[in-house]
């Protein structure tokens, strides 16, 4: 049985480091990526409806646009608009993940979403094919990392960006995996739309008079640089990165920060030391914060991670500095402090 399955999206800036969608195991607990608690379902069929090579629609009044995406699509009975994650969901069994990732380019973005890597990290692959979604490449995979769970995922795009849409179903229950299959075929992505970033925001941050403001949302991720500007040339500016996940009971703030500081680690975090870890409350919400010394690409750093938790929410505050670290700390505390969950 495989632990875990790793596709990754590199953001095109190169300051947010990774963002990565896992299938985990054991999925009674639901991680940092967004998979839903799973259980399984009597069933005796198999799956029979298939996914289409060249996937071409048209946006009709029977399409939902996923908030926070470019992506429309016809759900399947009984899926729902995620709350807590950018997606569709079927009460606690089944769910329908999406990364929208404007200005990655699709040849660098999928060049891991292959059927020998995901063999190679442990799953079984069941089907595996070039296809083409609305006229962009895009490469489809039906197969089982864990024995609880079967998933079918999609990953297209072009030169300018790169979409995923991972889905999960209880693996005795071929019903719900037809549905996803013909819910998959009627995708239509519309290039132009213009995404209201906060539209799926549970938080909110003052970062009026901030040195650090909004930059820009990026594959589920809010951006915050200083003065809210890019910066290309400067590869080591301080950044704000916020993630929204869910959260049951089995999670604690503590358990996530570490979570996210292990994938910092695993992304070229080094000799990390801690140093001031807290659990007093911000705004009356449980939270962890904690400050990490250590290095990335062999420069000090410091990465100040705060999770705030609020019913089946966590927020989750990344400050990254290499350069005045101190004032830039100061900076970081001061935006975590403001935060508001909704």
């Amino acid at each position: 049985m495989v632990d875990s399955l790793t596709f990754r999206l590199s953001p095109p800036d190169g300051n947010c480091e990774t963002v990565s969608g896992n299938f985990k195991r054991p999925f009674m607990e639901k991680t940092l990526y967004l998979f839903l608690l799973l259980s399984l379902t009597a069933c005796g069929q198999t799956t029979t409806t298939k996914i289409n090579d060249d996937i071409k629609n048209t946006n009709t009044d029977k399409h939902v646009n996923i908030p926070g995406t470019r992506l429309y699509i016809i759900p399947p009975s009984n899926f729902k608009v995620a709350s807590t994650f950018i997606g569709l969901q079927k009460g606690e069994t089944s769910m329908f993940n999406i990364y929208d990732l404007v200005g990655g380019n699709i040849n660098t973005n999928a060049a891991t979403f292959s059927k020998a890597e995901f063999e190679r990290q442990g799953a079984k692959v069941f089907d595996f094919k070039e296809i083409k979604v609305n006229g962009f490449p895009a490469k489809y995979i039906h197969m089982q990392g864990d024995e609880t769970a079967k998933a079918y995922s999609i990953v297209f795009g072009d030169t300018t960006f790169t979409t995923m849409v991972m889905t999960i179903y209880p693996a005795a229950d071929e019903k719900t995996g037809n549905e996803i299959i013909s819910s998959l075929n009627t995708i239509y992505y519309d290039k132009n739309k213009k995404v209201d970033p906060f539209e799926t925001a549970n938080f909110s941050l003052e970062d009026k008079g901030a040195k650090f403001k909004f930059f820009k949302y990026n594959a589920n991720v809010y951006i915050y640089s200083i003065d809210g500007i890019e910066n290309k040339e400067d590869k080591d500016a301080p950044i704000v990165l916020v993630s929204q996940f869910p959260k049951d009971n089995t999670m604690t703030a503590k358990s996530i920060a570490e979570m996210m500081i292990n994938k910092m680690q695993q992304y070229g975090l080094t000799n990390p030391e801690f140093k001031n870890t807290t659990t007093d409350k911000i705004n009356g919400y449980e939270t962890y914060q904690t400050e990490v010394y250590g290095q990335m690409h062999g420069k000090q750093s410091l990465l100040f991670c705060c999770v705030v938790t609020k019913g089946d929410k966590a927020i989750v505050i990344q400050g990254i500095s290499k350069r005045d670290i101190q004032t830039n700390l100061e900076e970081f505390k001061k935006m975590a402090n403001s935060v508001k969950i909704k």
